[in-house]
C-alpha cells in the first residue's frame, strides 16, 4: 500500500504556493514605496519578483501604453533608431514588466526590471539597427506583465529605410 505523503508532488508547486500565500498575507497596500512593493515578492528561492507577480492573480493590475504603435519615418540604411515606449500602472497593485521579446537581433530593448507602483510611469527604450533592412519595416515587441487586461502586450513600430547607396548617388548629382 502506497501512502500519499504530500498533496503536491512537485517542489515547484509547493514553492509557488508558499510564495503566493506570503504575498497574500503581506499584500500591497496604498501609500507604499517601490521597495515596499518589491519586498512582498522577494524570496530566497532565486525566483525573480516579476515572475512571482505573474502567478499572484489576486494582485494583478492594469497597464496603459501611451503610444503602443510608432512610426519612425524614413531613415538611411545603417542608421540607428531609438524609440521610447511609456507605460502607466493604471491599477491598484504593483506592476512588473517581466519579459520583453523581440523578433530579431536588430532590435534591442532596454528596461529596468523594477516595480512600478500604482499611478506611476516607466519606459522601455528600443534600439533598432537598420543595417541589412530594406524598404518598409514593421517590427513587433511583446511585453509580458502581471496585468489583468492581457498578460502579453504588443508594441510595434514601422518606418521606411532607404539604401545608403541611393542616398549617396543622389547627393553627388
Amino acid at each position: 500500500m502506497k501512502l500519499f505523503k504530500y498533496p503536491f508532488q512537485s517542489a515547484g508547486t509547493v514553492y509557488a504556493l508558499l510564495a503566493c500565500s506570503a504575498i497574500f498575507f503581506y499584500g500591497c497596500k496604498p501609500g507604499r514605496s517601490r521597495n515596499d512593493y518589491l519586498h512582498a515578492y522577494e524570496n530566497k528561492l532565486g525566483i525573480k519578483p516579476s515572475k512571482l507577480a505573474q502567478v499572484d492573480t489576486i494582485h494583478f493590475t492594469t497597464i496603459q501604453w501611451e503610444e503602443p504603435v510608432k512610426n519612425f519615418g524614413t531613415v538611411t540604411e545603417g542608421d540607428s533608431v531609438i524609440l521610447v515606449y511609456k507605460c502607466r500602472n493604471t491599477g491598484d497593485n504593483p506592476l512588473f514588466l517581466s519579459e520583453i521579446y523581440t523578433p530579431c537581433g536588430c532590435t534591442v530593448v532596454r528596461y529596468t526590471e523594477r516595480v512600478i507602483p500604482p499611478g506611476e510611469e516607466d519606459e522601455i527604450t528600443v534600439h533598432f539597427n537598420t543595417r541589412g533592412q530594406e524598404k518598409s519595416v514593421h517590427k513587433s515587441i511583446i511585453v509580458t506583465s502581471n496585468t489583468s487586461n492581457r498578460a502579453k502586450h504588443m508594441l510595434s513600430f514601422t518606418g521606411a529605410i532607404t539604401s545608403a547607396d541611393t542616398t549617396t548617388s543622389k547627393a553627388t548629382q
